[in-house]
């Protein structure tokens, strides 16, 4: 070696200290950069605020007025009340008249006459309040791109069927008619035809075999099929009649299906235009050709760049939406414009929607909620919190707005004891019935309703609804008076007698028994989870709250980490749609993970449940088997019992309404409807009919749509 030439390894160390530097020098103003992203983002957030404060001026501590009882504005509807709502809510029809339509003033410059761009028989919306008139942008707020992506599924909300906004009834829509034969196993639909896709292409069974062979059926597409979409582990075939008629077959009778499409699974399969999306799928153009699309848009894999161009943030891609997405994230102000080929009129054949625009713009859940008492949301309930409630009813007459309380379908918030625990100690204690009873008995249920829900809600266990068929009295009831003595009981004879000197009781291994109340920050009420963990404690179980990112809480579910996860209901109003808290049904109950994965997987993983829990897969297996609705309710009541008698998960406070605020200048906007998640509220109460008339509040006299023919 010559004497001029350093060693290796010191010349190395030499680079690997010089390149550390840089790195560090990198990484630090990574952070610098970070940090005032955050701080001119908060800062621009508070503005914000401080601009919304000297808005509303001294309204926004109106939550204390006394004059101001919130448990008065709100009744529970009884049954009956339910049950004949006919007249205040939307209907629909078929068009059954000459071919004359009226458009929107907006469309005079479309390129086709109005009655070559609607169907042979456009489906009739008939607004709850008056047709139209044309015009407006909807105003709407979220919190982040993705939480905007719900448009598809609660504003749009397209697929063969739709349900009712009362949710008792499930209404036609892209199919004008269907037929179960074949005792279950074959659903068969007539599409309306003459159905466009924005882009004036015809919609025809051709976009659905599409969705079926080449995205459902394609694993790196679809790894693993929804249970809806198969029986007994065996895909549904589809089969194409002619343009306008398809059939599902399965290999076992399945006797919710129809619900399951009306329920979120009708409309994806009409999200995918053919003649669009086949140039982004190796099973129609060259696999040479599809990788150097995929690298141009900097993807590593065909179905990235499919998802991409399927996605609905791509403006390029055709819909059956009344609103069709023109300026996408990331602009400050997104934009959704009224979609020309729409194939709906209400009954004067005046094509809808009426409202020409919606927008949504990206702020923090305080900032939404602080705009809505301000007055500046067209119609909107998501992200707006409970605990304003008050707030929202005094400022709603000085800013042009009113609030409507709709029937939540849900059973309010559940606490799901992790019966999978990985602590061989907890989960023992657990599976124990009396344990879950007694931590029941030591919630003060009346208390928790006052704090949270100013008294409006009602004490009871994740159970249907009085207005529901499943309804269950015993369930509902069971075990929710505030009994600390009796839970005191149920604990010391279950042998956690033994206490330390804080009170807290011992294990059978002699530690403290600790357990935390897991939720995520998707829930910002957080005072009655509070109150619960401070109610346990005095029982002595010493209780935490932690509160997680949504990400992290997911992460620690799945790992069978959590102790008592928190989560909202399922729409225990048809609680055959997604029975999660009545057994582990899905990767979603959260009360036995491993169980679901078990029954997922037909016994092939997951952890084997215990033989009650196993009764109640038994019967809900029986149910899907079954069309009959009358028989489907009897078997799901014995569900309902098994619960009961073991109190798998623990309620808190139900039948707190949904809140809405509508803008004054809204109409057909229904005064009461059912809100679920499983009825894509407001996708329900039929958007494309709401309409916004601002002549009406100005003149205080109605108006006629306002049409170009």
């Amino acid at each position: 070696m010559s004497l001029n030439q350093k060693p290796f390894f010191k010349t190395s160390s030499s680079l690997f200290l010089r390149l550390g530097i840089i790195l560090a020098g990198l990484v630090l103003l990574v952070i610098l950069l970070a940090q005032l992203t955050w701080f001119l983002g908060r800062w621009g957030q508070e503005q914000d605020i401080q601009h919304l404060e000297t808005t509303l001026g001294p309204n926004r501590e109106a939550s204390h007025a006394p004059t101001l009882s919130p448990g008065a504005a709100f009744r529970p509807m009884t049954k009956d009340e339910f049950c004949h709502m006919e007249g205040r809510v939307h209907t629909v029809g078929e068009w059954t008249k000459a071919r004359i339509f009226n458009q929107s003033p907006m469309l005079r410059t479309a390129v086709d006459p109005v009655e070559d761009r609607l169907p042979k028989n456009p489906l009739v919306i008939q607004p709850p309040d008056q047709n139209g008139p044309y015009g407006g942008t909807w105003q709407r707020y979220g919190t982040s791109a993705p939480d905007i992506g719900i448009f598809p599924a609660r504003l749009a909300y397209d697929g063969l069927v739709r349900w009712g906004p009362m949710a008792q009834q499930i209404f036609p829509n892209l199919a004008v008619k269907w037929e179960i034969t074949d005792g279950g196993k074959t659903y068969t639909f007539w599409l309306r035809e003459g159905v466009h896709w924005s882009n004036g292409m015809p919609f025809t069974v051709d976009d659905i075999l599409f969705w079926y062979n080449h995205v459902i059926m394609n694993p790196e597409l679809t790894p693993t099929i929804p249970r809806e979409y198969q029986r007994d582990g065996v895909p549904m075939e589809v089969e194409k009649v002619n343009d306008h008629v398809v059939k599902f077959r399965f290999v076992s009778p399945y006797g919710l299906f129809l619900k399951a499409l009306a329920s979120g699974r009708g409309y994806p399969m009409v999200e995918y235009p053919a003649h669009y999306l086949k140039k982004f799928h190796p099973d129609f153009i060259p696999k040479k050709q599809l990788m150097e699309m995929t690298e141009k848009e900097s993807f590593d894999f065909w179905y990235q760049l499919f998802e991409d161009r399927a996605s609905w943030q791509n403006t390029e891609v055709p819909r059956l939406w009344p609103w069709i997405i023109k300026v996408p994230p990331p602009a400050q102000l997104i934009v959704f414009e009224r979609n020309p080929y729409y194939w709906k009129v209400d009954g004067d054949g005046n094509q809808l929607p009426y409202i020409d625009r919606m927008t949504f713009e990206i702020y923090d859940t305080e900032i939404i909620n602080m705009k809505a008492m301000n007055g500046e949301i067209g119609m909107q309930g998501r992200h707006l919190q409970f605990d304003n409630f008050p707030r929202f009813k005094t400022n709603s007459k000085n800013r042009g707005y009113s609030v409507r309380l709709w029937i939540s379908s849900g059973g309010g918030s559940s606490l799901s004891l992790n019966l999978n625990h990985k602590d061989p100690i907890l989960r023992k204690i657990f599976a124990d019935r009396r344990f879950r009873i007694a931590l029941s008995y030591a919630m003060d249920r009346q208390q928790l309703n006052e704090i949270a829900f100013f008294g409006i809600g009602q004490p009871c266990q994740i159970s249907p609804p009085a207005i529901s068929p499943f309804y269950s009295e015993a369930y509902e009831k069971a075990y929710i008076e505030y009994r600390p003595e009796e839970a005191n009981r149920l604990l010391d004879e279950m042998g956690l007698k033994m206490r330390n000197k804080a009170g807290i009781r011992l294990r059978p291994d002699g530690k403290p028994l600790h357990i935390r109340i897991e939720i995520a920050s998707v829930f910002l009420s957080t005072p009655m989870f509070e109150l619960i963990a401070k109610q346990w404690t005095d029982v002595g179980i010493k209780t935490q709250l932690k509160l997680e990112a949504r990400q992290l809480f997911y992460t620690r579910k799945s790992a069978l980490m959590h102790d008592v996860g928190v989560w909202g209901s399922a729409d225990e109003l048809i609680p055959v749609i997604d029975p999660r808290w009545f057994f582990p049904f899905s990767q979603e109950s959260i009360q036995g993970i491993g169980y679901a994965r078990w029954f997922l997987s037909n016994g092939k993983q997951g952890i084997v449940p215990p033989e009650e829990m196993m009764k109640c897969m038994e019967l809900y297996q029986q149910i899907e088997r079954i069309p009959d609705p009358t028989e489907q309710v009897r078997l799901f009541q014995q569900i309902i019992e098994l619960n009961r008698q073991n109190l798998w998960v623990i309620g808190t406070i139900g039948r707190v309404p949904s809140l809405f605020v509508v803008k004054d200048t809204f109409r057909n906007v229904p005064e009461v409807a059912v809100s679920g998640w499983i009825f894509r509220t407001p996708g329900s109460t039929a958007p494309e009919c709401y309409a916004i008339d601002q002549l009406t509040i100005e003149n205080g006299e109605g108006i006629n749509v306002q049409s170009d023919r």
